[in-house]
């Protein structure tokens, strides 16, 4: 079998197929020439799973705030807890490197894929790369899926040493902060304190296209000069365009190819969570995989999220000035346990029906005949839209926004 990108997917299915000693044959290509710190994964959960020696940082409380009533958010014997995607690829290089049945190849890029029938055991997949041509039972395509969606959520961060100046409390996650519309859209600053005098602060804004590393950059730069920290020694920096929402054309995938990973669902539409869902898939993938079962991709999300997540996320395409009002409304009217299960798909019927009972209903009554066709030609006008990668760096979302 075949997995092409070495991503939180690709490595996540790689390390638990090494992890079961599957007899499976995996290789796993990767375009890229090595691994660097520029990314970011959170979410939120026990202190019982098994990735918990790779935690970085964890807080008990998380923030939502439009500059007027912050409204600070908890759960026992939950936390929001964040892993340096440098520390989760090495961790799952060390695994995969093991002797056993995965391989994991760098600075392999693949240019094409196409179904072939090759003897009487079935169909094959021949996939075209810099290194030559290879040939597979099943792949899993992994890469970043261009095309058109509902919002881009566009964010640009940087690790700062700001020897205190942050006016944030470091043993509380910026989910939200800063919350705003301006002529561009809505706006907001991801911020994870890590100490008293470092922080990760994130400039994200959702846009109806994707946006550019250097427009973000350039926000990002005012939106530190703004809390102060204009001087601060940046440490590194991670930028990345989450779709929100995305669709694609499932007759366009080969024979023998499954999506996974952000291109398949992974990321949660309505909050732009995914390390979560990818590590439940990995392990499911990985269980079929070691009993002979072809792979898998993400399960598709219940009807009833499917339809609320729609549309919540056109409404915020159509009014992006009441976006802070949305989020606020949530945080104020909504218990930390309610939406704390929505953010991270275990949320009941009374939960959703808690959720909507928040919200003002005009606005939301207004999306409901709509549907997602009308984005379609606005996404295609801009050329970003359909090419830009989409780089998972946390994979959170709105925080409500990460996996960032």
């Amino acid at each position: 079998m075949l997995v092409i990108g070495g991503g939180a997917a690709g490595l996540s299915l790689g390390r638990r197929v090494a992890q079961s000693r599957s007899r499976r044959s995996v290789l796993i290509l990767e375009g890229r020439d090595d691994y660097s710190d520029d990314r970011t994964w959170s979410f939120w959960s026990d202190a019982t799973h098994d990735l918990r020696h790779m935690v970085r940082q964890e807080w008990r409380l998380w923030r939502f705030d439009d500059g007027a009533s912050p409204r600070d958010h908890g759960v026992p014997g939950q936390t929001y807890q964040t892993i340096r995607g440098l520390d989760f690829c090495n961790d799952a290089r060390h695994v995969i490197e093991r002797p056993g049945s995965v391989e994991l190849q760098l600075g392999v890029r693949v240019s094409g894929l196409r179904a072939v029938h090759s003897d009487a055991c079935g169909s094959r997949v021949a996939v075209e790369t810099n290194a030559g041509p290879l040939v597979a039972r099943h792949v899993i395509d992994t890469r970043p899926q261009s095309g058109p969606a509902l919002l881009f959520q566009c964010f640009a961060g940087a690790e700062v040493n700001h020897g205190g100046l942050l006016a944030h409390p470091h043993d509380v996650a910026g989910l939200m902060t800063r919350m705003r519309a301006d002529e561009h859209g809505f706006a907001f600053t991801y911020v994870l304190p890590f100490t008293a005098t470092t922080a990760l602060v994130e400039f994200t804004r959702f846009s109806r296209r994707a946006l550019s590393p250097s427009q973000l950059a350039q926000e990002r730069d005012a939106e530190l000069c703004a809390l102060g920290l204009g001087m601060s020694r940046v440490v590194r920096e991670e930028h990345g365009v989450l779709p929100m929402g995305s669709y694609g054309d499932p007759a366009a995938v080969p024979a023998g190819v499954v999506i996974a990973g952000n291109g398949g669902g992974a990321i949660r539409p309505s909050t732009g969570y995914a390390f979560m869902r990818i590590q439940r898939w990995a392990l499911d993938c990985a269980s079929r995989l070691a009993r002979g079962a072809a792979p898998v991709g993400h399960p598709r999300d219940g009807v009833v999220q499917r339809q609320l997540d729609r549309i919540f996320l056109q409404v915020l395409r159509e009014t992006p000035e009441r976006t802070p009002e949305y989020f606020m409304a949530l945080a104020s009217r909504v218990s930390p346990e309610r939406l704390l299960r929505f953010l991270t798909d275990r949320a009941t019927p009374l939960d959703m029906a808690a959720l909507v009972a928040s919200l003002p209903i005009v606005p939301f009554l207004k999306q409901l005949p709509a549907s997602g066709a009308d984005v379609a030609a606005d996404s295609s006008q801009s050329g970003a839209a359909r090419s830009h990668p989409v780089t998972a760096a946390r994979l959170r979302v709105s925080s409500a926004a990460h996996a960032r």
